[in-house]
């Protein structure tokens, strides 16, 4: 009995022992907290391959949208408890700068010449829209592809719309800002008047078009180029058109939050989000070219694109303006 007892508080003394390590190893571990505004789907493929890269670091990943983690850094500044911001609009990360650090330190020369233009945040990808179609009910129904915005007005294509709200979609948005550069704004403004009665919605993100073309809810998405080409991959019967008038697009980036770009965790974070995943996110997933020697491994994405006019594309002065006349479409 005796020594039943002896083993059985040996046994709870390495038990003890074993749990002390464990959590003094999580405490000392370095930590680094990142705030991405990505699609789930490259979330979790960030998550992973950290995973997998830092073994003494715990990096820690938080989806949260462009807008509010622009309007996190507005109200907390560098106080936010993020290290490392992704994928931020790029109009966004330019109006919000003062709170980013110097990146002058950090080699980009794996970009094309002019893609970074600020020393605060790099570009993290660019990504162009374009109007993806239901192929089967375009050939049942004996419509004609729309290629232009006017094209969209046809009586024919009532109801069969949708397209990414501006307030608060950087997809729809650039779309918006597109048909100012071309149309002038109060002309533009009348269009998108005209244009609300053949959608059947508006969706609050960029993926929400695409999405309910694959529900067979419209026959039109005015969405992402890349949305359109993993639809295709998947098997959807669709088609990517350009429009006319070139493929709008909009750009993102990524900064350290200013005061943790001290932290050698925080600069090695930093350093394989730009030179390791960041290049298998643009290859794999919004294939824009941004990177010097970048590849597009994504199939059914279209290589000859043009770009749109998207003059003021990062002026977060131009997008308030927009946005209050936006009011008039849509209220």
């Amino acid at each position: 009995m005796k020594k039943k007892l002896l083993i059985g508080a040996a046994v709870a003394v390495i038990a003890i022992i074993a749990v002390v390590l464990l959590l003094g190893g999580k405490k000392n571990k370095k930590e680094v907290i990142i705030y991405t505004c990505m699609e789930e789907n490259r979330v979790q493929e960030l998550k992973k391959q950290a995973k997998e890269k830092f073994k003494d670091i715990d990096v820690k990943v938080q989806s949260i949208s462009t807008g509010n983690t622009a309007a996190k850094i507005k109200n907390e500044g560098t106080n936010i408890e993020a290290d490392i911001i992704v994928d931020l609009e790029t109009a966004h990360a330019e109006n919000l700068k003062e709170n980013f650090a110097d990146l002058k330190d950090f080699d980009d020369s794996i970009y094309l010449e002019g893609m970074n233009t600020s020393d605060n945040y790099f570009t993290w990808v660019k990504y162009t829209m374009s109007l993806i179609i239901d192929k089967a009910y375009f050939t049942e129904h004996n419509l004609a592809v729309p290629k232009t915005y006017e094209d969209l007005l046809k009586p024919e294509y009532k109801g069969l719309i949708a397209m990414p709200d501006p307030k608060t979609s950087g997809t729809g948005y650039a779309f918006y800002l597109n048909a100012v550069n071309i149309m002038g704004k109060d002309r533009a403004i009348e269009y998108f008047k005209q244009l609300k009665d053949n959608l059947r919605e508006y969706t609050a993100s960029g993926s929400g078009p695409t999405n309910l073309l694959k529900q067979g809810e419209i026959a039109i998405a005015l969405g992402m180029t890349s949305q359109g080409a993993d639809a295709i991959n998947a098997g959807y019967n669709f088609e990517i058109v350009q429009l006319e008038t070139g493929a709008p697009y909009n750009t993102t980036a990524f900064a350290i939050i200013k005061g943790k770009e001290t932290k050698d965790e925080v600069k090695e974070v930093f350093n394989w989000l730009m030179n390791e995943f960041g290049v298998y996110d643009k290859e794999n997933y919004m294939p824009d070219k941004v990177l010097k020697d970048q590849k597009n491994n994504v199939k059914n994405y279209p290589t000859d694109l043009n770009e749109a006019n998207m003059i003021s594309i990062e002026s977060i002065q131009k997008k308030e303006e927009l946005m209050e006349a936006w009011g008039e479409v849509n209220g």
